[in-house]
């Protein structure tokens, strides 16, 4: 059985998934497994950022020994006409760096940074700077880069949340832990000293909603055509 090695990098992106593909916890960590599609799922969750996916891409080769590695979550559009909900399939993935990672998979660009875009103005600048990425993410060239190190195929799955031309409703850098995790009660707070930013963070939820459906379908999909 082909086993392959996923890397989500927060608990929003992955409960969806670990509800939909049945995976149970086996630790050491924030590591999972299950089956799906014919296939072996072994799931490390990192946390946002490059620093927390180092760490756990290095749990996924030396536990799980997967034949093939994915990157899968959320990202920002780099692009007017993507809205959330919208995939992208990477067939290529730029770091802040330019340096350029491609797989045999057909799909876009996706630039793989360090520091969340948070605004309108950072993801325009992004798009000025990389015009030829469609998205943004923190991950995804982590996985790319430990995957060929590793003489390891890769893929990499982003679901658009937010538009080029959207804030973020809050400060979501104010709101995770040392871990890479959204805490709930930073989240509060920071609601709570920003009550005009309600209605924003309503649609906020209503993109999440589409995002996360679309999450679940494409990267099944994903999974299927890995082996089929």
């Amino acid at each position: 059985m082909k086993s392959v090695g996923i890397l989500v990098a927060m608990w929003e992106e992955f409960t969806p998934l670990r509800n939909h593909w049945k995976l149970d916890w086996t630790g050491p960590g924030d590591f999972f497994t299950g089956k799906f599609a014919g296939l072996r799922l072994q799931v490390a969750l990192s946390g946002v950022g490059p620093r927390h996916a180092r760490r756990a891409v290095q749990d996924l080769l030396k536990q799980g020994q997967p034949d093939v590695l994915i990157s899968l979550g959320y990202s920002g559009a780099l692009k007017d006409h993507l809205q959330p909900g919208d995939a992208i399939h990477a067939q290529e993935i730029e770091t802040s760096e330019k340096r350029v990672y491609r797989c045999d998979h057909a799909g876009h660009r996706l630039l793989s940074v360090s520091k969340l875009a948070p605004c309108k103005e950072s993801k325009r600048l992004l798009a000025e700077n990389h015009p030829e990425a469609y998205a943004v993410d923190m991950e995804s060239a982590v996985v790319a880069e430990a995957a060929e190190s590793a003489g390891l195929p890769w893929r990499a799955l982003r679901i658009i949340i937010d538009p080029l031309h959207s804030n973020l409703p809050i400060d979501f850098n104010r709101c995770v832990s040392s871990k890479g995790q959204t805490v709930p009660a930073r989240l509060a707070r920071e609601i709570l000293t920003h009550p005009r930013q309600i209605p924003a963070l309503l649609e906020f939820g209503r993109w999440e909603k589409r995002a996360r459906q679309q999450l679940i379908q494409q990267s099944s999909r994903l999974l299927e055509a890995i082996n089929s």
